[in-house]
C-alpha cells in the first residue's frame, strides 16, 4: 500500500475488527454539530472505531505493533461497545498474510488501555494466557507501572487479564521511553493521553512511518484542538501533539491510523493555520 515508504521492513496491515465509543468523548470539547460531520454517531451517540495493527517483518524478527480488543470479553461488554470482530481476529488476520501466531518472535504496544492491548492474551480453556507463544512483548516501563497502579480517570481501561500473564509467563521486557526498540524502530513517548504512551516510528530509507496510537487516533485528529476526553491531560496533549506535528510535516512522516475506519495514513504539509493532508491512503 505505502509504494513511497522503502524501509527494511515488508509491512502488512491486520484489520482486527470495530468497535464504537462515545462520540463526545472521543471529541472532547469539540462540538457535536462539527464532528458529526467527520465522524457520524449513531443513536446512541457512538461512533465507529477500527483496531488496525501493524506487521513488520525483515526475514529474521515478525513484530505485531497492537492487538485490538481481544476475545475474553463478555456479551455486556460487546454490546457496550458495539465490537465487531471474528472469534479469534488476530489468528484469522495472520492466516490471510502467511502467518501463524508461533511466527511471532515481537508485540509491541504503544499502552496497555483494553482495546490496544486486549489480544495480548486469550482464554485458553483453563487459563488465561499469552496469545503468541514464542514473542517477546515489549511495553513502556512507565506505561507498565500505569496499569498495574492505574488512576481513578483511567482505571477502567486498564484491564490487568490482558496483561498480567506476559509478566507470568516472562515474556515482558520493559524498555525506557524514547528508546531504540530493535533495529530501526524506536518508541516515542507520550504522556497527555496517558502515563507512558509510545508511539512507534519505523525508519525507512529517507522518511519515517509513525504508529500514532492515541496521540491522533482519527484522521479528524489532526486538528490541533481536537483532544479526546479520555486524556489524562488534554494541554500535555495539545504540547505533544503540536510539536509531533511540526516534526511530521518538516520530515514528511507517513502517520499510521491506529483508529480510524477510513483512513490508514497520511502525510501532512503545514501551511500558515493548518495541517494540510497532501497524500491519504484509504482501507482497501
Amino acid at each position: 500500500m505505502f509504494s513511497s515508504f522503502n524501509s527494511k521492513w515488508k509491512i502488512k496491515i491486520l484489520e482486527t475488527g470495530s468497535f464504537k465509543l462515545d462520540g463526545g468523548a472521543m471529541m472532547g470539547s469539540v462540538p457535536k454539530v462539527l464532528w458529526n460531520k467527520t465522524n457520524p454517531s449513531d443513536h446512541l451517540n457512538r461512533i465507529d472505531l477500527s483496531m488496525r495493527c501493524l506487521l513488520l517483518d525483515n526475514g529474521t524478527d515478525i513484530i505485531l505493533v497492537e492487538t485490538g480488543i481481544g476475545n475474553k470479553n463478555s456479551k455486556k461488554f460487546i454490546d457496550i461497545f458495539c465490537i465487531e470482530q471474528s472469534q479469534f481476529p488476530l489468528k484469522d488476520e495472520l492466516k490471510k498474510n502467511g502467518y501463524n501466531l508461533e511466527d511471532i518472535t515481537h508485540v509491541i504496544l504503544t499502552h496497555l488501555h483494553f482495546d490496544h492491548a486486549g489480544g495480548a492474551t486469550y482464554f485458553d480453556g483453563k487459563n488465561i494466557v499469552p496469545t503468541f507463544p514464542n514473542a517477546e512483548y515489549i511495553i513502556s516501563k512507565s506505561n507498565w507501572d500505569a496499569g498495574i497502579n492505574p488512576s481513578p480517570k483511567d482505571r477502567a481501561s486498564y484491564l490487568p487479564e490482558n496483561f498480567i500473564s506476559i509478566k507470568e509467563n516472562n515474556q515482558l521486557r520493559l524498555v525506557d521511553d524514547n528508546q531504540e526498540i530493535m533495529d530501526s524502530i524506536d518508541g516515542l513517548a507520550f504522556y497527555g493521553h496517558t502515563t507512558g504512551q509510545q508511539l512507534i516510528r519505523v525508519k525507512g530509507d529517507s522518511d519515517s512511518l509513525i504508529f500514532c496510537s492515541d496521540l491522533i487516533p482519527l484522521r479528524s485528529h489532526l486538528k490541533v484542538p481536537w483532544i479526546m476526553g479520555y486524556d489524562l491531560n488534554a494541554m500535555k496533549t495539545l504540547e505533544e501533539k503540536t510539536s509531533f506535528l511540526n516534526q511530521a510535516s518538516r520530515e514528511n512522516w507517513l502517520l499510521f491510523f491506529y483508529h480510524d475506519p477510513k483512513t490508514v495514513a497520511v502525510r501532512i504539509k503545514k501551511d500558515e493555520k493548518y495541517y494540510k493532508v497532501i497524500k491519504e491512503y484509504f482501507v482497501e
